[in-house]
């Protein structure tokens, strides 16, 4: 039985993009492999999503991941599944794309008010339309060849930028491979997420599902499954009491964790030192990501500090450290909101990059779950209110975080795309004859 491929389409700007590919290929590999074991072929039907598995822990998936394993008596249960996850801008971005893609971090961290007026001024459709028509040819031949290379049966995007190029390259391919777009925006979706042509969209929230009806696009194709987080986020874990023993942490004052994302930004050595100033009656937990220089700055000043800390780079173990805390600070990123929700855990804002993550406020603070807190007084008050003792904000919060959480989402997505794969025995995209050749063909016979 022929090898299946599914392609995940990414850019890093910033690191949400990378986690949720990483997170629906873990999550498609749990899948596979329960199918395998249950001896059903490997294969989920379309229709009704199934029960998602309880998952079982294991490592993050990386390009060219396998999933699939034998059944007892050495038969094959399923077809080999091979998942690879391509870096558009970089493998098949042309001058000066690859150099624009690389701008984001910069920009959105040194400018961020130059970033937002792009964000907004560039969402429009007729202007939208006019940017990809400019920038799509930087990169059509590449990301056709790359495609034709790696002759993908499922394409997934997680970008909104690939997606008009994507069912580009596909039309002149000629190939009927299935095209589902991940959104992976709260509310403030960008109009460049929205093309004409893909098979699926998923969304994650409401409010991104009528801005894709608002598109006039088919209502039947677009999936409200919630955001793309890593299997791990949907595993039991100890008590609260155990993880900060385990962790170190004393048993009876709150915990706030602090995170700045992957690159350990969004203003920690400022919100430490504020609750430090404060002396309030806490304990922290800062993680500075791959931020070394940060990491060993505050290592320097902890001693100085009111209160007490532990400092951490890149962790591995985020929902230990958010199931063990009592509130997190964070920058607006969605996929550590909806990691934070998952976990019951209530947000403090730290801030937002403008026009991209605007919406991810509005999310956070209407459904009162949490609330923003740019200035460090404000961070200050805010910890008082949600943690004075017997506070009913504290539970109130709990309780919002609980209803709209969603820790399952990355299996009911990877249901989805699994759905869209031939059925075994039956050819893929690429063992048929392309379309555009069989019209070629059926000219040529009717000279």
């Amino acid at each position: 039985m022929s090898q299946r491929c599914i392609v995940f389409l990414i850019s890093d700007t910033g690191g949400g993009h990378r986690s949720a590919a990483l997170a629906l290929s873990s999550a498609i590999e749990q899948l596979q492999e329960r199918a395998a074991s249950n001896g059903d072929g490997g294969r989920l039907g379309r229709g009704e999503p199934e029960a998602a598995p309880e998952p079982q822990p294991r490592s993050e998936a990386s390009n060219g991941a396998a999933a699939g394993r034998e059944a007892k008596g050495g038969e094959e249960a399923s077809p080999k599944l091979r998942l690879e996850i391509v870096e558009a801008f970089e493998e098949c971005g042309g001058f000066p794309l690859r150099q624009f893609a690389r701008l984001y971090g910069p920009a959105s961290r040194y400018a961020p008010g130059l970033y937002g007026l792009v964000f907004h001024l560039s969402n429009h459709p007729q202007r939208i339309n006019e940017v990809q028509r400019l920038l799509s040819p930087l990169m059509l031949k590449r990301l056709e060849r790359r495609l034709s290379e790696l002759r993908p049966d499922v394409i997934v995007s997680v970008h909104p930028l690939l997606n008009y190029v994507t069912v580009a390259a596909l039309r002149h391919l000629g190939r009927p491979v299935p095209f589902l777009v991940v959104v992976t925006d709260l509310i403030s979706a960008h109009h460049s997420w929205f093309t004409e042509g893909a098979t699926a969209y998923v969304v994650p929230t409401e409010e991104t599902r009528q801005l894709y009806l608002e598109h006039g696009l088919d209502p039947q194709r677009v999936h409200l499954l919630g955001m793309p987080i890593h299997p791990r986020f949907s595993l039991p874990v100890a008590s609260r009491e155990e993880l900060r023993a385990r962790l170190g942490l004393e048993p009876e004052p709150p915990v706030v964790l602090l995170v700045g994302g992957g690159e350990g930004s969004g203003g920690l050595r400022t919100a430490a030192e504020a609750i430090s100033q404060a002396r309030l009656p806490v304990q922290l937990v800062v993680v500075t990501g791959r931020n070394r220089r940060l990491y060993e700055q505050l290592c320097k000043e902890q001693s100085k500090w009111q209160v007490s800390a532990k400092i951490m780079g890149f962790v591995t173990n985020m929902p230990e450290l958010m199931h063990a805390a009592d509130v997190i600070v964070t920058k607006a990123g969605p996929g550590t909101i909806c990691e934070a929700l998952a976990c019951n855990l209530p947000i403090i804002l730290s801030g937002y990059v403008p026009g991209q993550e605007e919406g991810n406020v509005t999310f956070v603070e209407r459904n009162g779950v949490g609330v923003l807190a740019r200035e460090p007084k404000q961070l200050v008050r805010a910890l008082q209110e949600l943690l004075e003792p017997g506070s009913t904000l504290l539970q109130r919060r709990i309780e919002n975080a609980r209803r709209l959480s969603r820790p399952q989402a990355s299996f009911d997505i990877a249901q989805l795309i699994l759905s869209y794969l031939p059925p075994p025995g039956q050819p893929g995209p690429w063992e048929e004859r392309p379309v555009m050749a069989q019209v070629a063909t059926a000219k040529v016979k009717g000279k």
